[in-house]
């Protein structure tokens, strides 16, 4: 899935998606991993979605990162690190910035931090 194609996801949505959130992390280098199991209790075999932390091979929990503040803003201090940010919440709707770049609007701050995070790696060329 292409940078622009997950922001353009982001910015339709109404709120905040875990599948949003498995986007972003599939851009920034998580790895998903599917394993079969057997439930031990009925016997039946499951598919399980693991997910694998960017920088090796353990198994993590993709962050909240459309709903959570604290994780939208941890994106953008990893991968757009000594650039100013802000966003904000007015009239209804999230907006955000990074530097000199455009303002975005998205449904919550969150997806409007993350939605400034994708374009500035898009033009840095960091994804």
């Amino acid at each position: 899935m292409s940078i622009q194609s997950v922001i353009s996801r982001i910015k339709k949505a109404t709120g905040p998606a875990r599948s949003l959130d498995a986007s972003i992390a599939e851009l920034i280098g998580w790895e998903k991993r599917v394993k079969s199991g057997t439930d031990p209790k009925t016997g039946e075999v499951k598919n399980v979605t693991l997910w694998i932390v960017p920088s090796g091979d353990d198994v993590g929990r993709v962050p909240h990162y459309t709903s959570d503040l604290q994780a939208a803003y941890q994106l953008a201090k990893d991968k757009v690190p000594d650039h100013v940010a802000g966003c904000s919440w007015e009239n209804g709707k999230g907006s955000a910035r990074i530097n000199d770049g455009p303002i975005v609007e998205a449904a919550t701050p969150q997806m409007a931090l993350c939605i400034a995070v994708l374009m500035r790696m898009q033009t840095d060329g960091t994804h």
